[in-house]
């Protein structure tokens, strides 16, 4: 049985080599996975194509009196690519569908990792016209007991 993750540390981690797993040769649209960030919000054209994984808030369950608590944690996980300057939602969408298929390719609570995993939404990053560089996000929401002790 696969032990269930308890730390944001843990999950963020095991996020990135997720992510570090899409690439064209094993059946994906792109090659986001060429080089994951943890938590970089700025990437240069040179560095492109990667992807990143922003940690958002986290929503904390009943702690009062508790050891061990629920944690509601946000993410964003994105990715940077090349795209034809005039049509940059094809290359987007594209990104969109990598990272949902392997976030949850595995079922809905990570392959029994998590409490659970939840889309929230997605979206297309504004760039300026013509620049062949595009950036797509999806927002997931991930549920899990954490010690508060041990955090």
């Amino acid at each position: 049985m696969t032990t269930p993750f308890t730390k944001a540390s843990d999950i963020a981690v095991y996020l990135a080599t997720l992510l570090a797993g899409i690439n064209v040769t094993d059946g994906f649209n792109t090659d986001i996975g060429t080089t994951v960030y943890r938590g970089r919000r700025m990437v240069d054209d040179d560095m492109v194509p990667c992807s990143v994984i922003i940690e958002g808030e986290d929503r904390p369950g009943d702690n009062v009196g508790r050891e061990e608590i629920k944690i509601t944690q946000n993410y964003v996980l994105g990715g940077y690519v090349r795209c034809d300057p005039d049509h940059p939602n094809d290359a987007a969408h594209l990104v969109i569908k990598d990272i949902k298929k392997v976030l949850f390719g595995q079922g809905p609570r990570l392959g029994g990792l998590v409490r659970s995993i939840s889309y929230t939404g997605r979206d297309i990053g504004p760039r300026a016209d013509g620049v062949p560089i595009v950036f797509a996000v999806v927002h997931v929401s991930i549920e899990y007991a954490e010690c508060l002790a041990d955090a």
